[in-house]
């Protein structure tokens, strides 16, 4: 999407419609990562409780 248009501070529209789409992309890329790791931390709780429990 390329828009040609100087801004008060003389930065192009294209520029700032690039830097929206990469920090949205970003940002969707970190909450898939988090919710990796919060899967894999409920796993070892999981794991770990089960084994405190086997051991009683």
């Amino acid at each position: 999407m390329k828009i040609q248009d100087e801004t008060a501070w003389g930065e192009s529209r294209e520029l700032l419609l690039k830097e929206y789409f990469l920090n949205a992309y970003l940002i969707a890329l970190l909450k898939q990562v988090s919710r990796g790791a919060g899967r894999i931390s409920e796993k070892k709780n999981d794991q770990s409780m089960r084994r405190i429990v086997g051991q009683n």
